[in-house]
C-alpha cells in the first residue's frame, strides 16, 4: 500500500484530536459519543467518568446495555452482539439521531471506542474514532464539560446488521488464512485464565497482545509500526478474537487504517472456551 493509500485508509477511521478542533471551530463536528466503559471496574465507572468531564457536547453510550446483547447463551461469549432493535433503541434512548455522522471516544486501554466503531459500521452507520481517546483531547487543549447531558429521546431508526465480516465457531474453526488472539500473551499460552472457563487459545492462532496496538499517548501506532506488529502474510484472510469481542475490535481497527478488512468473532474465547467439544491449545 502506497503511504497516499495508507493516509486515506486511516482518514476513514480515526480523527484526531487537532482534526476535531477544527471541526468543532467550523461547525461541521460529528455528534460525539463517550462511551467510556472498564472491563473490571463497578459497573457505572464510565458514567461516572462521563458525569467527571466529558467532550462537549458529548452523549454517553453504555456498552453492556446499548453495545452488548444479552448473555444468554455461553457459546456467545461474556459480550454478545447486540441484535438491530436493542442497538437503534438504545442510541433513540440516548437522544442519538443514527443517520448523522458520530464520533466514539473512549480512553486509552478500555478498547470501547472500537467496540461501538464495529458495532455502529455492522450497522450502517457514519462513525469514526478519536484517535487516542479523551486523553489526546485534553493533551491538545482540548476542554472538558461536566454533569450529564440527557436529550429527549429519539424515535429509533430501523438499522439493518450484517455491513462487516464476522466469524461464528465453524467457521473459524474452518478458517483458511490468519487468526490472531489478541490477549495477553500468558493467557494465550494457558498459564492462567482469570475470567474464562478453560485456559489456552484456539488452535492454530497466532498471538499479537492488544496492549502494542496504541501508542504511550494513546493513539494508533503509525503504518509501519503497526505493519510490523501485524506482522500479517500478504493477500491472507485475517480473522481476530480477543476475550469477549470488545478488545479485538481495536486490532480490527489498526487493519482497516491499512487497508485490510478484518473478520471478527464475536464469541472470542469466552464463547469458544464454554463449548467442551471445542479443542484448546496450550503454549506458544
Amino acid at each position: 500500500m502506497t503511504q497516499t493509500s495508507s493516509l486515506a485508509a486511516r482518514a476513514r477511521v480515526l480523527v484526531s484530536a487537532a482534526e476535531l478542533q477544527s471541526m468543532l471551530a467550523a461547525g461541521v463536528a460529528p455528534l460525539l459519543l463517550d462511551v467510556r466503559w472498564q472491563l473490571t471496574g463497578p459497573r457505572e465507572a464510565g458514567r461516572a467518568a462521563y458525569r467527571a468531564g466529558h467532550l462537549p457536547g458529548a452523549r454517553f453510550i453504555d456498552l453492556e446495555t446499548v453495545l452488548t446483547g444479552p448473555a444468554a447463551q455461553p457459546a456467545l461469549g461474556r459480550h454478545p452482539l447486540p441484535d438491530a432493535q436493542r442497538l437503534a433503541a438504545g442510541l433513540a434512548a440516548a437522544g442519538v439521531d443514527a443517520r448523522q455522522p458520530l464520533l466514539v471516544y473512549d480512553e486509552p486501554g478500555s478498547f470501547a471506542a472500537g467496540r461501538a466503531w464495529w458495532v455502529l459500521r455492522d450497522a450502517g452507520l457514519d462513525v469514526r474514532v478519536l484517535d487516542g481517546g479523551i486523553t489526546a483531547w485534553q493533551a491538545a487543549g482540548g476542554a472538558l464539560e461536566a454533569g450529564d447531558h440527557e436529550p429527549p429521546a429519539l424515535e429509533p431508526v430501523a438499522l439493518s446488521l450484517g455491513h462487516l465480516a464476522q466469524v461464528d465457531a465453524d467457521g473459524l474453526a474452518a478458517f483458511d488464512g490468519t487468526v490472531i488472539d489478541v490477549r495477553a500473551p500468558q493467557r494465550f499460552r494457558g498459564e492462567v485464565e482469570p475470567i474464562d472457563p478453560r485456559a489456552g487459545h484456539i488452535p492454530g492462532a497466532v498471538n499479537r497482545p492488544v496492549s502494542g496496538f496504541f501508542a504511550a499517548d494513546g493513539t494508533l501506532p503509525d503504518p509501519d509500526a503497526l505493519s510490523e506488529l501485524l506482522d500479517l502474510p500478504a493477500d491472507t484472510p485475517v480473522a481476530v478474537y480477543c476475550g469477549s469481542g470488545v478488545s479485538a475490535t481495536q486490532v480490527i481497527i489498526a487493519a482497516a487504517t491499512l487497508g485490510v478488512e478484518a473478520t471478527l468473532y464475536p464469541p472470542s474465547w469466552s464463547g469458544w472456551s464454554s463449548d467442551p467439544g471445542r479443542p484448546a491449545e496450550l503454549g506458544a
